[in-house]
């Protein structure tokens, strides 16, 4: 995960926070939805599933992940507002070291579980798998700017490892959750659907540019998964990762779909405000 992160601070810049400044609805609103409507929902689906506490924990635990450097990619490729995601991502991570505990301990609280998230331990975990490595990342980058060209091989290895550890834990269990996994199916599909609508919907009531409402829904549901994975595995249980496993079987395709449609509605000029108030068009 330090390798993650690190990779993701090789490609961040000061003028990345900057930008909070020239589009601060924008930002304000995105940071907003993701780390507070999305829990919200996401504890709202797991009561209406009546999912179980470490179930219900996982679930809210993805929903209130930031989101992932993949979500940058995706809103490049699609030529949507990368600036914005830069800036989304960034901020959300920052911050999300003291939602993000809250949100679990709500949870596992209101579920009558009797385990405890000790939040200032975990703030300071989550704070040197992220908030560190992120600032030396980009301390690295401002020394030796040459240093870009390693953050892919920064986030593969960081990926690679986590993958054989998530493998590691599922080999020692007698047999596969599939009761777990089809149990968090549904609730893990609504999360991003919700994800996307909200990223949608309510950007264009406050009147943001389409090009800004997609970036905001990308970044709600396109989330750093493997974040959340991590915070799972070491604070709650094994089970508090099948949502986040099922929720990341979902995000691809329907970030995929909702670029799709914006490409097309792009294309047919169906769009309105072509780019950010204030901030930057993308690359």
């Amino acid at each position: 995960m330090f390798a993650l992160m690190f990779g993701m601070g090789l490609s961040l810049t000061i003028g990345d926070f900057r930008r909070i400044a020239l589009a601060p609805v924008s930002t304000l609103l995105g940071t907003v939805l993701q780390l507070i409507a999305m829990p919200v929902i996401g504890i709202a689906l797991a009561h209406v599933y009546g999912l179980p506490p470490l179930l219900a924990a996982g679930l809210v635990v993805v929903a209130a992940c930031p989101g992932g450097m993949f979500s940058n990619l995706y809103i490049y490729i699609a030529r949507a507002n990368s600036a914005l995601s830069i800036t989304l991502t960034a901020t959300a991570t920052m911050v999300t070291l003291f939602t993000l505990p809250l949100w679990v301990q709500r949870t596992l609280a209101a579920a009558g579980e009797d385990i405890v998230i000790p939040i200032g331990a975990t703030a300071l975990q989550l704070a040197g798998l992220t908030v560190l490595p992120v600032t030396i990342g980009m301390g690295v980058r401002g020394r030796w700017p040459d240093m870009l060209k390693l953050e892919k091989w920064f986030s593969r290895i960081g990926a690679i490892v986590i993958v054989v550890i998530m493998t590691y834990d599922s080999s020692q269990r007698p047999e596969l959750p599939l009761a777990e996994l089809q149990q968090s199916l549904a609730p893990a599909f609504w999360l991003a659907v919700a994800a996307v609508v909200l990223g949608l919907a309510v950007p264009a009531l406050f009147g943001l540019p389409t090009r800004d409402s997609v970036t905001i829904g990308v970044e709600l549901v396109v989330k750093n998964i493997l974040l959340g994975i991590v915070l799972a595995r070491q604070s709650l249980a094994f089970d508090a990762m099948i949502p986040i496993f099922a929720f990341s079987l979902f995000q691809t395709p329907i970030c995929v779909l909702l670029l799709i449609g914006w490409r097309l509605l792009a294309r047919y000029d169906l769009v309105t405000g072509p780019e950010s108030r204030g901030a930057a068009a993308p690359p």
